[in-house]
C-alpha cells in the first residue's frame, strides 16, 4: 500500500478521524480499513445475492475480495474525502462552493491519466457491467438488495439524529459550562485562554440551527440511462461526469432518494478520482458542499467541544460513509477490470430501407479503413460517418449497423445505430454472425465494386 494510505490511516486516531471528538468512525468503515469487507452490510447484500440480474455487479463484489488493497484505499479516501466536504461546507473563502467547484472542473485542464480513465470508466458504462441493458432490471435489484440490509434511508435517519444528540445543542451547552467553570477557577494564560473558547462556543452555540428530523423520503432516481458515445477530446467535466453518472446508479440501487444522491454522488466520484489520480476529485467537494449549503435539512447541527470545528456535514457523510466506500470500490474495481477493446481496421456500415410497393431494397453500405485509432476515436468516427451517409443520402434508415473488422476478418464491435444518440452495442454472437451473413452477399458485390 502507497504510503499516502498509511498516511491517511494513521489519522484514525481512537476510531476519530484525526482524533477529533466529534468525528466518530463507524464500525463498518474500520472494518473496511482492515480488509473485513463481508462485515459490512451493503456488500453481503450484493455478494450473498442469487438474483441473475445481479451477476455483473456481483462479479465486481468477488473480484474485490482479490484486491483487498483497493478497499482499504476507498475507505480511507472516503474519511478523507467526508472531512474534505465538510472543510469545503465551512469555507470562509469559497462560500458559493458550487461555483467555486464548477469553476475548478471548467478552467482545468485534463491530464493524460483523465483522459485514459475517462475511456475505461465510458467502457465499464457501455460495455463491462452495460448499465443501460442493467438497468432494466433495476427494481428487481433494489427489491433483492433491500430484503439484506431493510429500509437504507430509516437506518440512515436514525444515526445522524442520534449524532446530533450526541453532539448537538446539549452537548455544547455541557461543553459552555464546563469551560465557565474551568475559567473563573483559573487565571493569566491559562484564563485567557479559556476565556476565547467560550466565547467561540456561545457565538457557535448561537449559529446552531438543529434539524427536527432527517428526510426519509421513497423517491429516487438515477437519470437518464442511456448508452454513452465517447468523446475524443474529453474535458474534465466529462471525466466527471460519466464518473458521476456510475456513482449515481449504483447509488440508486440501494435506493437512496434523490434529495440526498447528488451530494453522495459527488462524494463517490470524489473518492475515484482521488483514487485514480485524477485532479476533479477537489472540485467535486465543493460541489458536494453546495448541494448541501441548498438543503439544510440534510445538515444536523453538531459541533466539536473545541467550537472550532462544525462537523454537520461529517455527520450526514460518515452515516453514508459504507455505501460511499462500497460503490467507489466498485467503480475503482470495474476500471481495472475493464480492458479497451482491441479493435479493427476496418469499419463497415449497412442501412436498411422500408419495403417499398412489395420490393425490398438493396440496403445502403459505407466502408472506411482506419489507423492508429483508439477505441474512443473509433466510435466517434462511426457516428460522423453515420451522420455523413444519412446526409448523402438524403434518408433514414428503417435499420442501421455498423461493424468493426480486424485483420483476421474478426468483427470485434458491433453497434444498432437507429438511434445515433445513444448507439447500442450488439454483444450476442449469434446476433451478429445472423445480421453479417444476411448482409454478406451485398458486401461481397460491394468489394468487387
Amino acid at each position: 500500500m502507497k504510503l499516502t494510505y498509511k498516511y491517511l490511516k494513521s489519522r484514525i486516531i481512537n476510531n476519530r478521524w484525526m482524533g477529533k471528538d466529534v468525528l466518530e468512525i463507524g464500525e463498518d468503515i474500520i472494518s473496511m480499513t482492515n480488509r473485513k469487507l463481508n462485515n459490512i452490510s451493503p456488500f453481503r447484500a450484493i455478494i450473498n445475492s442469487d438474483l441473475a440480474a445481479m451477476v455483473p455487479i456481483k462479479s465486481l463484489a468477488e473480484e474485490a475480495l482479490l484486491f483487498s488493497d483497493l478497499s482499504v484505499i476507498s475507505s480511507l479516501l472516503t474519511l478523507e474525502t467526508c472531512y474534505g466536504i465538510n472543510r469545503a461546507f465551512n469555507s470562509k473563502t469559497h462560500k458559493n462552493s458550487s461555483s467555486y467547484g464548477q469553476s475548478k472542473l471548467n478552467s482545468t485542464l485534463p491530464s493524460d491519466n483523465d483522459k485514459y480513465f475517462y475511456s475505461q470508466a465510458t467502457e465499464v458504462w457501455n460495455e463491462t457491467l452495460n448499465i443501460p441493458t442493467l438497468d432494466t432490471d433495476i427494481n428487481e435489484i433494489r427489491t433483492s438488495i433491500k430484503s439484506s440490509v431493510g429500509d437504507v434511508q430509516s437506518s440512515i435517519s436514525n444515526k445522524v439524529m442520534s449524532f446530533q444528540e450526541k453532539f448537538g445543542i446539549g452537548f455544547i451547552e455541557t461543553q459552555i459550562e464546563s469551560v465557565k467553570s474551568l475559567a473563573e477557577a483559573s487565571e493569566g494564560k491559562v484564563e485567557s485562554r479559556l476565556r476565547t473558547q467560550l466565547s467561540r462556543l456561545r457565538k457557535l452555540f448561537k449559529s446552531m440551527q438543529p434539524i427536527d428530523n432527517f428526510p426519509v423520503e421513497s423517491s429516487f432516481s438515477s437519470g437518464s440511462i442511456n448508452y454513452i458515445s465517447p468523446k475524443i477530446l474529453p474535458r474534465l467535466t466529462d471525466v466527471v461526469e460519466i464518473v458521476n453518472k456510475l456513482a449515481s446508479w449504483f447509488l440508486s440501487i440501494f435506493s437512496i432518494p434523490s434529495g440526498i444522491l447528488e451530494a453522495l454522488s459527488y462524494a463517490v466520484t470524489s473518492v475515484v478520482c482521488k483514487a485514480i489520480g485524477s485532479v476533479g476529485a477537489n472540485a467535486c467537494r465543493y460541489l458536494a458542499a453546495g448541494v448541501f449549503k441548498s438543503s439544510p435539512q440534510l445538515v444536523p447541527a453538531i459541533a466539536s467541544s473545541s467550537g472550532t470545528l462544525f462537523a454537520g456535514v461529517w455527520a450526514t457523510l460518515s452515516a453514508y460513509a459504507p455505501y460511499i466506500a462500497i460503490i467507489g470500490l466498485l467503480i475503482l474495481v470495474a476500471i481495472k477490470w475493464s480492458k479497451q477493446t482491441e479493435l479493427g481496421d476496418f469499419i463497415y456500415l449497412l442501412g436498411t430501407k422500408p419495403i417499398i410497393e412489395g420490393r425490398i431494397p438493396d440496403p445502403d453500405l459505407g466502408f472506411a479503413t482506419v489507423a492508429e485509432m483508439n477505441e474512443a476515436e473509433i466510435r466517434s468516427y462511426i457516428l460522423e460517418f453515420a451522420n455523413r451517409m444519412i446526409d448523402e443520402g438524403r434518408t433514414t434508415y428503417e435499420n442501421f449497423w455498423a461493424f468493426v473488422l480486424n485483420d483476421d476478418n474478426q468483427i470485434t464491435l458491433c453497434l444498432d445505430l437507429k438511434n445515433l444518440s445513444a448507439p447500442i452495442p450488439v454483444k450476442d454472437e449469434a446476433i451478429i454472425s445472423s445480421l453479417w451473413g444476411s448482409f454478406r452477399l451485398f458486401l461481397d458485390e460491394f468489394s468487387e465494386d
